[in-house]
């Protein structure tokens, strides 16, 4: 039994580095000029980022019907395509940002060619935080420790080869806040400043081992999450949730400032998901723009059958359990927490501007 669950196991993992390198050579085949010269993408933190490192055990990012628009099957993206991550950094995209390849996962690393690795890397994982949360997996601090023992490998030829041509994503906290909403023993404005030092910590030390600049998320709208507004029969934002995510990017934004005053070269950048998010979710009918969305841009594309069952589930018997909607690319949301690929290009589209501050 154990010999066999043994092959069972290589042979999952032997798919699992299959289709990454299929998606790779996706990304290579759009291959494009990277104006910005040969400039280095780091990611950190969850899933909004994370483009296939969390394990296809515990993930349902690697379940059918992820990844359904890119690249056609589940590939580890928390999407039916591409994640903010790929609008900043993909060959892919006409409209990417860098004009780069998306960063090769951290856990794939040493399955690819060494040529893959000069984009930079992705260390962000599914269900994440800046502290662990109730999900597992490395949490923001840790990310950066394998960050750092990259670099004292040498697998980045020189510290100055990271300072002259490179940027980190880092997009994080939302799942500190899922925690805090499942144990509420402590304050939340004391919650809220602990994440926000702690993550201050974390920004300050990517930019000691290196990168020139750093983008950080402030947090979108908890209260219009798919999860939140179900219970509102996906008709309205929660007004009570959505004040976690102002209080939280208000304190972050001060403390950004702070940091920029003690680097004096604006390292750190904002990247304003909630306004993005909330510009692109309550448009209304008859803006232009309305179009590109379903008619009710808060309910998600995804669900499960019924409340026991989520996007991706199957029966013992292997049925689906679940439905997906019948224009995708016209969704906000994909799923009960994470935005579909045409959700994710609202919300780059908004935040360009704050992208282009990062070659200032």
């Amino acid at each position: 039994m154990e010999k066999q669950t043994a092959i069972a196991s290589s042979c999952l993992f032997l798919l699992y580095i299959a289709t990454f390198t299929e998606v790779l050579e996706a990304h290579h085949h759009h291959h494009r000029h990277n104006r910005h010269g040969s400039v280095k993408l780091f990611v950190f933190g969850d899933s909004y980022a994370d483009t296939g490192n969390t394990g296809k055990s515990v993930s349902a990012s690697w379940k059918e019907p992820y990844g359904i628009n890119f690249p056609g099957k589940p590939a580890g993206r928390f999407s039916d395509g591409f994640v903010l991550t790929d609008y900043i950094g993909s060959f892919s995209l006409k409209t990417s940002f860098l004009g780069i390849s998306s960063p090769v996962p951290y856990t794939l690393r040493k399955f690819v060619k060494k040529s893959k690795l000069e984009s930079g890397m992705n260390f962000a994982y599914g269900g994440t935080g800046v502290f662990d949360t109730v999900f597992g997996g490395p949490n923001l601090t840790t990310q950066i420790d394998f960050f750092q023992q990259l670099l004292e490998q040498k697998l980045y030829s020189t510290k100055n080869d990271v300072v002259n041509s490179s940027i980190a994503l880092v997009s994080v906290a939302g799942n500190d806040y899922a925690a805090y909403f499942g144990n509420h023993t402590e304050d939340f404005a004391v919650v809220t400043k602990s994440i926000i030092k702690q993550l201050a910590v974390d920004l300050e030390r990517i930019h000691g081992l290196g990168v020139r600049k750093i983008a950080v998320t402030a947090i979108g709208p908890l209260g219009c999450l798919p999860r939140m507004t179900s219970f509102l029969s996906y008709q309205n934002c929660s007004e009570v949730a959505n004040l976690v995510s102002i209080f939280h990017n208000q304190i972050l934004r001060q403390k950004v400032e702070e940091l920029n005053k003690e680097t004096k070269k604006s390292s750190f950048v904002i990247l304003d998901l909630y306004n993005a998010s909330l510009s692109a979710i309550m448009l209304p009918k008859h803006h232009q723009g309305y179009s590109t969305l379903q008619i009710n841009p808060l309910k998600p594309c995804c669900v499960g059958v019924s409340k026991e069952y989520s996007c991706g589930s199957v029966d013992e018997n292997g049925a689906k359990k679940y439905i997906v909607c019948d224009k995708p690319k016209l969704s906000f949301f994909w799923d009960m927490i994470h935005p579909s690929q045409n959700g994710w290009h609202e919300v780059y589209s908004a935040i360009k501007s704050s992208l282009r501050q990062l070659y200032l």
